[in-house]
């Protein structure tokens, strides 16, 4: 499984097609988070999702890309929910930084490879 990361409009998706076509891929993993908190998964659960997905993966032979957005910086919301997804996002990118293979960051469409 490989992780790319980087700001909103970084090419993320475009550099992931040309490292692999043929991935399969989980792309704006902070949006697909936000939605499971909004109908009341908590982190555990979406967390364990997404790692039943990397599983299914591995097992057929797949290569996973996941992407995602860094939405840890700049003024914290002040909104509970903003602040919760934010910090849950963090979190499971962590997780999955640890378990992946590859971790890039995208930064003006340059990739910086922060795990190989």
């Amino acid at each position: 499984m490989e992780l790319i990361i980087g700001g909103y409009a970084q090419n993320k998706v475009e550099y992931a097609k040309s490292l692999a076509p043929d991935a399969e891929m989980i792309n704006d993993l902070h949006l697909v988070i936000r939605e499971k908190l909004a109908s009341g998964m908590n982190s555990e659960q979406i967390l364990q999702e997404i790692s039943n997905r990397v599983t299914m993966a591995e097992e057929a032979g797949k290569k996973l890309i996941i992407i995602s957005d860094e939405i840890g910086n700049g003024i914290v919301p002040l909104d509970a929910f903003e602040r919760e997804w934010r910090e849950v996002t963090g979190r499971i990118l962590c997780r999955l930084a640890e378990k992946a293979d590859k971790v890039t960051r995208i930064v003006m469409g340059l990739a910086q490879i922060i795990k190989e």
